[in-house]
């Protein structure tokens, strides 16, 4: 889930003292097998890396992002103030880190100070900020906590989502439930909880109305919206900048309007799936083309329009992705061919094109190198990749080490985080080919060196092609 910052802290929480982890990242070795084997020309040889982690998914939060590992265990890095990292402490870190006693993980999704999982039992587990109840686990006092809790009574869930200070999670009978901050209504329940301090959390899961043949749910930072069976999407929360897509009209300046209950997005009935940004929202249609609604200072709606929000769906121009991941004031897409683009606002470089800093990209320019993704995700002012091998690349803004890189540095180009998946390679070409997944093919007699490396490591063995 992704937020907004610009030069003010995102959700109007006071100023907080972070400390930003730096320095030099020991190397791994990885250890291949099997070592030194031969096969003949035409045959294959898969190797295995030993020593490496690699991610099989992953998700921003506002200021940190976690993968989920081959094990099914997860790190995370970034911004580490409430716990989010799910370590044990509220130390940032330029590198992942384990999130403790968490096992058999299915989903992860980052909210905005917080991170919720799936396991596979259907059960969920959050961690990180809990002033407001998004951890769900029915807490009224306390402010965090830097290792995983359980969600209170769901045990039926498919996915998790994490909003700005809110959860929902989409449970197998269609219906969703929500819990955390609800002063603009995004809890979906009838109700809007004041948001005056001493803040009145709301940490039991409670039903969203009106809502039950559900396929896909989606948390922004103070609306949330849902995918229906039939195609249509139905949305609720805060509506200020037309973020709800209902139709209504935007008021000039932007007002706090709360709107409890699901209302439907005008126009969309073939919808395949859904993202919800900070203020807005977007959605695949089943013509592969993509919709976009609501706030749109940096043109992230993507229609190169001047308009500050629409508060209907806008065509997104030339763009027919395979998915989604819009941030707080940039969106970025996934294309089938595993490429990636990204819009908008480019001030610490989340547009990932090489671009100079602060200039609004229109939806033209790719990702530089980024030519193989599998999946791709967005935070307020950085968005990652999933690569082959396991491998993950960030871009964007680096404080608080959120790219994962080992340093705090913004960057405009893709960079790899540390200690995450394998580039397999071969020495000689002639004699074997590999790919992404560590799987060789004899192709001439003779010797080659196949090579395993990470930003966190090399390995290496022979292979003899008889």
């Amino acid at each position: 889930m992704m937020r907004k910052t610009k030069s003010l802290f995102v959700f109007g929480v006071a100023s907080l003292a972070l400390a930003l982890i730096t320095g030099d990242v020991a190397a791994q070795e990885i250890l291949i097998t099997p070592a030194d084997p031969a096969i003949s020309v035409g045959q294959t040889q898969q190797f295995t890396a030993t020593g490496i982690s690699t991610a099989t998914a992953l998700d921003a939060g506002s200021y940190h992002t976690c993968a989920i590992l081959q094990d099914a265990t997860v790190d995370c890095w970034g911004l580490n103030d409430y716990g989010q990292l799910g370590d044990g402490t509220q130390t940032n870190s330029s590198t992942p880190v384990a999130v403790g006693g968490l096992r058999d993980v299915a989903t992860v999704t980052g909210g905005g100070f917080h991170t919720c999982a799936r396991l596979g039992d259907g059960t969920l587990r959050c961690w990180g900020r809990n002033i407001e109840g998004q951890l769900g686990d029915q807490a009224t006092a306390g402010w965090f906590s830097a290792t995983p809790v359980p969600v209170t009574g769901i045990t039926t869930a498919l996915t998790v989502t994490g909003g700005g200070f809110h959860s929902c999670a989409l449970l197998q009978n269609g219906t969703v439930r929500c819990w955390g901050l609800n002063d603009a209504g995004q809890l979906g329940n009838g109700t809007v909880a004041p948001s005056l301090f001493p803040l009145l959390p709301n940490p039991t899961p409670s039903e969203v109305m009106d809502i039950s043949t559900a396929t896909a749910v989606s948390a922004g930072g103070w609306h949330t919206c849902a995918l229906l069976q039939n195609g249509t999407v139905r949305c609720w929360g805060q509506n200020n900048y037309g973020q709800l897509g209902d139709g209504t009209p935007v008021p000039t300046p932007a007002t706090s309007r709360p709107t409890p209950v699901p209302v439907t997005v005008t126009g969309i009935t073939t919808a395949v799936a859904i993202e919800a940004g900070i203020f807005h929202t977007c959605a695949l249609l089943q013509d592969g083309t993509m919709q976009c609604w609501g706030w749109n200072d940096y043109y992230q709606l993507g229609n190169q329009s001047a308009i500050n929000a629409s508060s209907t769906p806008v065509t997104v121009d030339g763009i027919t992705p395979a998915s989604l991941a819009p941030g707080a004031e940039h969106t970025c897409v996934l294309h089938r061919d595993g490429t990636a683009q990204c819009w908008g606002d480019n001030q610490y470089g989340q547009n990932g094109n090489g671009s100079p800093s602060g200039i609004f990209a229109p939806p033209t320019a790719v990702v530089t190198g980024i030519t193989s993704a599998i999946a791709l995700t967005s935070g307020a002012e950085h968005s990652c990749a999933l690569l082959p091998g396991g491998r993950v690349q960030c871009w964007g803004r680096g404080l608080h080490g959120r790219l994962g890189n080992g340093t705090t540095t913004d960057t405009f180009t893709p960079v790899s985080v540390v200690g995450l998946g394998v580039t397999w390679t071969s020495s000689d070409t002639t004699v074997a080919t590999i790919d992404a997944t560590g799987l060789a093919t004899g192709k001439n007699s003779g010797i080659t060196t196949i090579g395993a490396a990470s930003d966190g490591g090399s390995g290496g063995t022979t292979l003899t092609v008889q």
